[in-house]
């Protein structure tokens, strides 16, 4: 009966948000956004998706801009914050220590990708202060590995103008965001480059191309 209702709850709840983004994007925000590549999504199916990380925005855009849900790797603390945390647990938004070995984080990253779901990860770490493309961080292999699942690159451009680095509002930004979806890449691809530096350095590129396109 709970599994019921939990499904009840997070269709109404999908359904509520798109509306509610389609409208605030562009009102108050002035924000126009422009999707490239959506149809490089798999409808179906387990998927890990990397993008480079602006502002604390850049979920909002991503999950609105998606054909599908994402589950996306957030802060551990986020569950337990009031209304946020709320909405965090509707979204199914996967909890993780920060730079820590975070063993049950890590197994609840890989059930929810063994699920069939399209799990999002910003592999930067933490948000860029420069804007520059930060190095990427090792934890997405671990998934990775574990899970063998493709691997979708997207490019997010100007969030850091609706909510700049140190800020936790957004603010009226008059102009264009572009998220831009690459093309799938299949996990032999990626794993078959032996050393995980070579691997790591091979998915920057690939989310490096989709944000200077």
């Amino acid at each position: 009966m709970k599994a019921w209702v939990d499904r009840i709850v997070f269709h109404l709840a999908f359904a509520f948000f798109k509306l509610f983004f389609a409208v605030t994007i562009r009102f108050p925000l002035f924000v126009w956004l422009r999707i490239e590549g959506r149809e490089n999504m798999p409808r179906r199916g387990p998927l890990i998706l990397l993008a480079n990380h602006l502002s604390l925005f850049d979920p909002v855009v991503l999950w609105y801009a998606s054909p599908r849900h994402i589950c996306f790797i957030g802060r551990a603390d986020i569950p337990r914050m009031p209304i946020v945390g709320a909405i965090a647990r509707i979204a199914k938004t996967v909890p993780i220590r920060q730079r820590s070995a975070d063993r049950n984080g890590l197994k609840l990253a890989v059930e929810t990708v063994l699920r069939g779901e399209v799990l999002g990860i910003f592999p930067e770490g933490e948000l860029s202060e420069s804007g520059e493309l930060q190095p990427f961080l090792p934890g997405v292999l671990l998934i990775l590995r574990q899970t063998r699942a493709p691997i979708l690159p997207v490019g997010v451009t100007n969030t850091h103008k609706v909510m700049p680095y140190g800020k936790l509002y957004p603010k009226p930004a008059f102009t264009v965001i572009t998220v831009r979806f690459g093309k799938v890449i299949p996990a032999e691809e990626v794993l078959s480059l032996g050393r995980p530096e070579a691997q790591l350095e091979y998915l920057q590129k690939k989310v490096a191309e989709l944000i200077e396109s």
